[in-house]
């Protein structure tokens, strides 16, 4: 069983999308997170089969550790380059212009108030955190937008 926490990067579906995204070169992953929001958008029927809510919320994480007020997120993308060991996880992309929007509107399709991230928390705790997590880094990308 895998794991899945409250976190944007607290899942094993994060962890990978990170460990996927740090096999592009570092400047095609700027690129590779704008083709994931429009892919999410373009394809919302495709959500489960070809792309996951934890993906989603880890990349859109990564797009606000890169603006003001994103500072937390920075720091724990950098404890996890830190921590892995054996895999490389995805280093922040040097700007985030222009992909902000686009995170977005892909994150509020996934983990808006009835979104799929919200469905499953087994204890009210985990479901209030999980909707913070996704308020804090609502109102990030906003402010970015």
């Amino acid at each position: 069983m895998g794991t899945f926490g409250t976190g944007p990067f607290s899942s094993d579906g994060a962890l990978d999308f990170l460990e996927e995204l740090a096999e592009r070169p570092p400047e095609q992953q700027l690129d590779a997170l704008r083709h994931m929001f429009t892919y999410v958008r373009d394809n919302r029927d495709l959500l489960w089969r070809e792309f996951f809510p934890d993906e989603v919320v880890a990349a859109a994480a990564l797009v606000a550790a890169t603006v003001p007020g994103g500072e937390h997120l920075r720091h724990r993308v950098t404890e996890l380059v830190e921590l892995s060991d054996e895999t490389e996880i995805a280093l922040l992309p040097a700007s985030t212009s222009g992909v902000a929007a686009p995170a977005l509107e892909a994150l509020l399709f996934v983990a808006g108030p009835d979104g799929a991230w919200h469905q499953g928390w087994t204890t009210e705790a985990d479901r209030l955190d999980a909707q913070q997590t996704i308020h804090d880094l609502v109102a990030i990308l906003r402010t970015a937008t």
